[in-house]
């Protein structure tokens, strides 16, 4: 399988992941690693929330949404790749 973002560019890599967001396959460049925050009721009440960090995988173009709608949930650490130009 290939990073759906590079064949898109001409390029022919081979993808380390899935996007979590999306299921684009992502390689080694494209691939943004960062943090979910999931919060879960433990008890009866919302006063009984806690709180577990995962990891996320995500194409550029899901971690730059979800790092600008979701600030508070999702936090990618930076890329050396740009975002796709979306149409």
């Amino acid at each position: 399988m290939h990073c759906l973002d590079c064949v898109l560019e001409g390029q022919t890599r081979p993808a380390v992941g899935i996007c979590t967001s999306c299921g684009a396959a992502v390689c080694r460049d494209c691939v943004r690693v960062g943090r979910h925050l999931t919060r879960h009721v433990t008890g009866f009440s919302s006063a009984d929330l806690s709180a577990t960090e995962t990891r996320q995988l995500a194409c550029p173009t899901c971690a730059g949404a979800l790092s600008v709608h979701h600030a508070r949930e999702y936090q990618f650490e930076p890329s050396a790749r740009p975002p796709a130009a979306t149409q």
